[in-house]
């Protein structure tokens, strides 16, 4: 494999930014027909990298990436000659939208790579990249700046081995791409730890996420697999929609790093890790996700969660369809299955809400369910729009009374498990018992898209 050191190109371990000796050195790599680029050991300041078909970047153990706090420096792909971009217009529909379009400011990344193939980023133990929470007013909520990585249209990614801080938006966010494979990656802080969107043939296994958002998430995933990884985060360990998808053995409890979107804008300014004003634990254990801004190409249905233990969220599971909530608005999931897992410490009702149109079959099997001290009167969780809810050899803890409150005329059926009441109550009993539903007028409008 032919390598290319950045030091051989001028970079320095020096308080100027090196975006031009290191972007020189991995276009020299594309043009040679791929290989190696090297970074060695030292902390080089950079804005973003334009990543290239066959092009690995590959950082040496002590090596630390170091993002630029000015968010105008990742805008160089614009200038592009060796590959030059066509930017495309946003528009005002979820679908055409910042967050919809490669080439917008919401799309901006530490490492960014567009329409590449045979592609990595590859670490030694004891290396970093560090997004350095940098700051953007006009960045997602008026203050998240790039991606730590951003891919869109790219076949075979390969990311192994580095640790990725403070990243100050997702710290993976891939797109359309097929064939990604994602092996013993640490990410501390940032926002959510990986996310990947119409994509296919997806790994992630024997991870460390510990992020102030979610820990995996996207939607319209075909034949995913996520397994041995921790996922502590402040948001939901799983928000995911996909076909043909399995979680098994993982963990989830609290995060050591905060919800970053409670601090003041001044902290947000100064890229503040944490303060008191942050939460640190999970809201939903898995929540189901699915908007407008991808026409799914197969239905939701198959998500196995198995193995799993949730330590430390607020509640179990929420599928809010039905005009709830504007990231659950397209395509309402079909069939989940959760195996062998355990919840526990929770504090407020789940909810399993789906399509009247097309209805959903969840199963839990060989389930515990545990709730919090002093939270023994709360409902598990309320329901309605679904085939076929099952308890199959489930154990519930905890529970003064363990009921769910259901709004629609379904089936809950139970096997060698805990007892559990079936309430009927009416919509606005179910969703107002649901502290995170928004209020009516909301629930019909929805919230605007970022």
């Amino acid at each position: 494999m032919k390598t290319f050191n950045i030091r051989d190109y001028g970079a320095t371990f020096c308080d100027k930014m090196q975006t031009e000796k290191i972007q020189s050195a991995i276009d020299d790599c594309f043009l040679a027909g791929g290989g190696r680029v090297v970074i060695p050991c030292g902390i080089f300041l950079t804005g973003g990298l334009r990543l290239r078909s066959g092009v690995q970047l590959y950082l040496e153990t002590g090596a630390i990436l170091k993002g630029s706090r000015n968010p105008e420096d990742y805008l160089a792909f614009i200038d592009d000659t060796v590959e030059p971009v066509t930017i495309e217009p946003i528009g005002n529909t979820p679908a055409t939208g910042r967050s919809a379009v490669a080439t917008s400011r919401w799309c901006n990344g530490l490492i960014r790579a567009l329409d590449a193939e045979n592609i990595s980023v590859i670490g030694e133990k004891g290396s970093y990249i560090d997004g350095e929470n940098c700051y953007d007013p006009e960045g997602e909520e008026k203050y998240r700046g790039p991606h730590g990585m951003s891919f869109w249209r790219c076949k075979n990614i390969h990311l192994e081995g580095y640790t990725f801080l403070n990243s100050s938006n997702w710290c993976h966010a891939i797109f359309q791409s097929q064939n990604i494979t994602v092996r013993n990656v640490t990410v501390y802080g940032g926002h959510d730890g990986f996310d990947v969107r119409t994509c296919d043939n997806v790994l992630v296994e024997d991870c460390d996420f510990r992020t102030g958002d979610d820990g995996i998430a996207g939607f319209d995933n075909n034949d995913v697999i996520v397994r041995n990884c921790i996922l502590n985060t402040a948001c939901h360990p799983v928000r995911f929609g996909g076909n043909n998808v399995l979680i098994e053995n993982c963990r989830s409890g609290e995060s050591e790093f905060g919800f970053r979107n409670n601090l003041s804008p001044e902290k947000k300014a100064m890229g503040a890790l944490t303060g008191p004003e942050c939460r640190h634990e999970s809201n939903a254990s898995f929540s189901y996700y699915c908007d407008h801004r991808a026409v799914l190409r197969k239905p939701a249905e198959n998500i196995v969660i198995r193995n799993c233990h949730f330590g430390l969220a607020k509640e179990m599971v929420r599928l809010e369809f039905d005009g709830l909530h504007r990231w659950c608005c397209n395509r309402s999931l079909k069939s989940i299955t959760f195996e062998n897992c355990s919840f526990e410490n929770l504090l407020r009702p789940g909810m399993l809400w789906g399509d009247e149109n097309e209805k959903f079959t969840c199963h839990f099997k060989n389930v515990k369910i545990t709730a919090r001290k002093d939270y023994a009167h709360e409902a598990l969780f309320v329901a309605a729009n679904f085939d076929k809810i099952i308890f199959e050899d489930c154990v519930v803890e905890g529970y003064a009374d363990p009921t769910i409150m259901v709004a629609t005329d379904d089936k809950v059926e139970f096997i060698r498990s805990t007892p559990i009441k079936i309430q009927k109550s009416t919509q606005e009993e179910c969703l107002d018992a649901h502290p995170w539903g928004v209020v009516p007028e909301d629930r019909k409008n929805g919230r605007r898209f970022r």
